[in-house]
């Protein structure tokens, strides 16, 4: 075994195991219920008109498959940075890295886009924070005020942060339910659902087909799924895989929080998204009944000073105030700085566990095992996480602009899931399995095939851009790699053939994702070679290729193998076995 996994498995005992099924459960849902729901239906109508309700269940099944598959493995391998490790486990290193690589991008930036949520809510009552398209200087200068106190309270220690995030997310859970029913009572236009504009308006052409209900056609739907927040919205789930591993009762918790949160999810998104689309007055934003695709325009600086700019920066604020619903207003005001703080709370505590699950497969410096005695955190990927969180800032500053970055780093390494799955039944069938997921046979080629498309839905060229990022993590892994080959000339060679032989498909298939997103047809962008629905057919196609590559190249990897022994001596020695009820 190597030292980095022997290191690994002794922090994973000393991390805090204080969280119930309750706290798990409220933790991936204070993930799901963060800036999604108070930006995410403002931006797929302006994608896909009413029809963004059929995106959000798309998005929302997508991720519930996914999900499925990550409950078993979760409740099977409860560990801190859970999913930033499962690639490692079935398929060895080179898959592990790439995974690890651009889950860390994922989550590292996510703290950074719920700071820039609460500023955006919070510049029509101070100037200068945000000009309807970026945040200025000063904005995020505040973003980043935010991430620093947030900072100190996942300091503090899990059992604070835990307790803390259960109330917040109450909260976060009740007022989506009283602003659904309090527009919907008040103001409920159901000519919105069908409605539609043709034409040019401010300078800016429309063209809609005849439906009203899918104003645009059917490639807007699947490409909101992936760039206006709706799957960003629901990838909350993980939260209660990556902080497993300090569950007292991981196998029963885990399955619950992770299904349990995206069902819950899904109910209110989508109630959310029709009483939004039933509640907008195009007169009042002096735009033509049923322009959806008017109502986007300001992301490409239009409309700066038109009433749009400010649906913009408080979508579901300005809706109510629009309705006279003056009280509901100031409250979704405040619950702006509630939603997406209690959801930075979350992810900063994930990224710091991902850069923590990073270090336990030997990608990172030993020093992020490290585990503060009094807080039971490792405390230096807290801080790294929040250093390079606010990094992000520079490229991506305004929610709108990182979110589909998001989602499509994310969604990737979410790939792993049903390969992982299938391989670890064949490969390590002695592992107990507290949940077993019925049809995985299906289901998991699903979740790849669902994975695929979401990312392939980002469109182009942000798929491209998402492959140069996961490409530029090898290159900072090679430089790692090598300087601890010269520290360490003794260290044992960890990109054997069989490793190679096992994660080569990862790299291709990033690269087959980033051809296929180039010829496809979305609504951001493709060269339209491969034209709806071909392009659809296509990714699924490719994506069934691959799943089989993926799934028959796992193999017994040397961690599954310490899992095993070591869980084996904690059952067997007069410690008590990991993730149990009052674990060390």
């Amino acid at each position: 075994m190597a030292e980095e996994e022997v290191i690994a498995e002794r922090s994973d005992r000393k991390l805090r195991m204080s969280l119930n099924t309750w706290d798990l459960l409220f933790l991936s849902l204070g993930g799901i219920i963060g800036s999604g729901w108070l930006f995410a239906a403002y931006a797929a109508s302006s994608i896909a008109g009413p029809a963004a309700i059929l995106s959000w269940i798309i998005g929302g099944v997508i991720v519930l498959i996914i999900a499925l598959n990550y409950a078993e493995l979760g409740a099977m391998i409860p560990r801190s940075g859970a999913i930033v490790r499962y690639g490692q486990y079935s398929h060895g290193n080179l898959a592990g890295y790439f995974m690890a690589w651009a889950y860390f991008l994922s989550a590292v930036s996510v703290p950074a886009i719920e700071a820039e949520a609460v500023v955006e809510y919070a510049s029509p009552y101070i100037s200068h924070l945000y000009n309807g398209v970026v945040l200025q200087p000063l904005g995020i200068l505040f973003a980043a005020l935010l991430m620093v106190f947030f900072f100190f309270l996942n300091y503090f220690g899990i059992r604070v942060m835990g307790k803390t995030n259960t109330g917040m997310t109450w909260w976060k859970l009740i007022l989506p339910l009283v602003t659904i029913l309090l527009l919907v009572s008040v103001r409920f236009d159901l000519a919105n659902f069908s409605s539609v504009f043709s034409g040019t308006f401010a300078g800016v052409k429309v063209v809609s087909s005849s439906s009203g209900f899918m104003p645009y056609g059917f490639a807007p739907v699947m490409s909101a799924v992936a760039t206006s927040g709706i799957v960003f919205s629901f990838l909350g789930f993980r939260q209660g895989l990556d902080y497993g591993g300090e569950s007292r009762t991981p196998q029963r918790s885990i399955p619950i929080a992770t299904v349990g949160s995206v069902l819950i999810g899904i109910l209110v998104y989508v109630l959310l998204q029709v009483a939004f689309i039933g509640a907008i007055n195009f007169h009042s934003l002096g735009i033509p009944n049923g322009a959806w695709a008017l109502l986007q325009a300001n992301s490409s600086g239009a409309f700066i000073t038109h009433p749009i700019s400010y649906l913009n920066g408080a979508p579901f604020a300005s809706i109510a105030s629009s309705v006279g619903l003056v009280m509901l207003t100031y409250v979704l005001f405040a619950d702006a700085y509630v939603s997406p703080s209690g959801t930075l709370n979350v992810y900063l505590g994930t990224s710091m566990r991902t850069l923590y699950g990073t270090a336990a497969l030997g990608y990172l410096p030993s020093s992020m095992l490290k585990i503060d005695q009094k807080r039971r955190i490792p405390v230096m990927p807290l801080i790294v996480s929040l250093i390079v969180g606010i990094i992000f800032f520079a490229p991506f500053p305004s929610w709108y602009k990182l979110v589909g970055f998001i989602t499509s780093a994310t969604v990737f390494t979410y790939l792993i899931g049903g390969p992982a799955l299938r391989s670890l039944r064949r490969n390590a069938k002695e592992l107990k399995r507290p949940f077993t997921l019925p049809g995985s046979a299906i289901l998991a080629p699903l979740a790849f095939i669902g994975a695929s498309l979401v990312v392939y839905w980002s469109g182009w060229p942000l798929v491209g851009d998402l492959a140069i990022a996961i490409f530029i993590g090898l290159v900072v892994y090679v430089i790692f790699f090598l300087l601890k080959q010269k520290n360490d000339p003794t260290r044992q060679k960890i990109h054997t053939w069989e490793f190679v032989k096992s994660g080569i498909w990862v790299p291709v298939y990033i690269l087959v994702l980033s051809a296929e997103s180039f010829l496809g047809e979305t609504a951001l962008g493709g060269s339209n070679r491969v034209p709806y629905p071909w392009d659809l057919i296509m990714v699924i196609i490719v994506a069934i290729a691959f799943y089989f590559w993926a799934e028959h190249s796992g193999i017994r990897t040397q961690e599954i193998e310490e899992i095993v022994t070591l869980d084996s001596q904690y059952l067997t020695s007069d410690e008590e076995p990991f993730g149990s009820k009052g674990g060390a």
